[in-house]
């Protein structure tokens, strides 16, 4: 009965260790950055800068690059995600934002070298590019840069909220109200 008294003991020691040591893992996997408080209206410390009157949008290749977007930018500003170049100029020419996120990879079909090029140098729109990184982006970011694009952010590398508000707020200085929307000639 001893015996038996000691296994039963040091198994159920083990079976604890093991599941306080999963649930370690388990919480250490989760950034806490992104987290989501569930039970608190409050947002978390720093986390938004205040209200801003204005538009921001986006036309991204993955809709987990809009959610990131949504999460950093959706409590100062309207986030208004468009599909195709042509609707991302429609909105532009609608209403003034106070930035476009725009991934070149996006839409190819509709040449967005051609149109972030025009968005920025003629209509001096704050154009971040928030695209992931790879080979088919490297040449679209060589010509943008000659466009005069100054603000690029990599999807899973430095696209955290601190990050997406920092660039956005870099392209107009403070309390200052967006600018009127560009005109088209006809």
């Amino acid at each position: 009965m001893n015996a038996s008294m000691r296994w039963l003991t040091m198994r159920w020691l083990v079976d604890v260790v093991a599941i306080v040591a999963w649930i370690w893992w388990q919480r250490t996997r989760v950034r806490p950055g992104l987290r989501l408080l569930t039970d608190s209206a409050a947002p978390a410390h720093g986390r938004r800068r205040g209200r801003v009157n204005g538009v921001i949008t986006v036309l991204v290749s993955r809709r987990d690059m809009e959610a990131r977007v949504r999460s950093a930018l959706g409590g100062r500003a309207v986030v208004r995600v468009t599909t195709t170049w042509a609707e991302l100029e429609q909105v532009i020419t609608g209403t003034r934002p106070l930035a476009v996120f725009a991934d070149p990879l996006a839409d190819e079909t509709g040449d967005p070298v051609g149109h972030l090029a025009r968005f920025c140098r003629d209509w001096q729109m704050p154009i971040i590019l928030y695209t992931t990184l790879t080979p088919d982006c490297a040449a679209h970011l060589i010509h943008l840069g000659q466009a005069g694009i100054r603000h690029v952010v990599f999807y899973r590398f430095d696209d955290n909220w601190e990050r997406l508000n920092e660039v956005v707020d870099s392209g107009r200085p403070p309390h200052s109200p967006p600018p009127p929307p560009p005109l088209l000639v006809a």
